[in-house]
Order: structure tokens, then C-alpha cells, then sequence
């Protein structure tokens, strides 16, 4: 019979939340280019609608829970903070502020824009666009934090 240590699951689910808050990310920036080139009215509203949900439901949850095993697990093993713990903190708290004071609020103006303006207005398409720009800056910042914590440099 195997048996896992608890750095073993904490580990293992500390990557799963970040494998999906990454891949999901990935996913809905992939889904982006189809909707902005969507001639169906209301799409791009539509997707920018989704992705809020998305966002508040799945991702800022599932990002949390990543924070607190990775705190976790710094304090299971010891590690206390070395460069590549405190490099992944500062883009995770990057990662933070762009979606809590840009993307949360965006998607607010967007829903604004759309009920007063409509779904295909020259005001809400600038606003996704916007979103969807500043979303692509946080993705690469994610990224950049995965390659810290795989390679760890010192």
C-alpha cells in the first residue's frame, strides 16, 4: 500500500488549484480572439459576462486556496522565504490587484456600458477590449510566477 506524507497532498493540491487557475486563464484568453470576432449580436458582451462569473466563482476562490497551501506548505517544511517564494508572492499579489481593483471593477462598467449603451456599443467593446488586454498582462505574470516556482532560482 502507498502512503503519501502530508507535504505529498499538499503538494499535489497546490499544483491542481494552480493548473487550473492557470489553464483556465489560458483557456478564456484563447476563447477571447472567437467572441471579439463574433458576428452574433451581444456576444462579446455575453463573454465578457461569463468571464466575471468565472472570475469571482472560480478563479478568485481556487487562487486563495493556492495561497494558503503554499503558506502551508512553507510552514510544513520550513522553508521560511527565499527568493523564488518571495518572487511568486509578489506576482501572486500582483496577479491580486489587477483582478480585485481592474478586472472586478471593469466588469461592473462593462455591464453598465452594455445596459445603457447595448451589448454591440462602441463603449462596452472598448471596455472588454480593455479587459481583455489587462487579462492577457496578469496571464503572463502567472506564467512568469509557474516558471519561479518550478525553477526556483536562487
Amino acid at each position: 500500500m502507498l502512503a503519501f506524507a502530508l507535504y505529498d497532498w499538499l503538494k499535489a493540491f497546490h499544483v491542481l488549484a494552480a493548473v487550473i487557475w492557470i489553464g483556465g486563464g489560458i483557456m478564456i484568453n484563447i476563447l477571447s480572439f472567437f467572441a471579439l470576432r463574433s458576428q452574433l449580436p451581444g456576444r462579446r458582451a455575453e463573454f465578457a459576462r461569463e468571464v466575471e462569473w468565472v472570475g469571482m466563482r472560480v478563479f478568485t476562490p481556487l487562487s486563495l486556496v493556492l495561497l494558503g497551501l503554499g503558506f502551508w506548505l512553507i510552514y510544513e517544511l520550513d522553508w521560511g522565504y527565499p527568493l523564488w517564494i518571495v518572487v511568486g508572492l509578489v506576482g501572486f499579489g500582483l496577479s491580486f490587484v489587477i483582478g480585485a481593483g481592474f478586472l472586478g471593477p471593469q466588469a461592473g462598467r462593462i455591464a453598465k456600458a452594455v445596459d445603457t449603451h447595448g451589448a454591440d456599443s462602441p463603449q462596452a467593446e472598448a471596455l472588454i477590449r480593455r479587459v481583455l488586454m489587462v487579462a492577457r498582462i496578469d496571464l503572463v505574470i502567472l506564467v512568469f510566477v509557474i516558471f519561479d516556482m518550478v525553477l526556483k532560482p536562487t
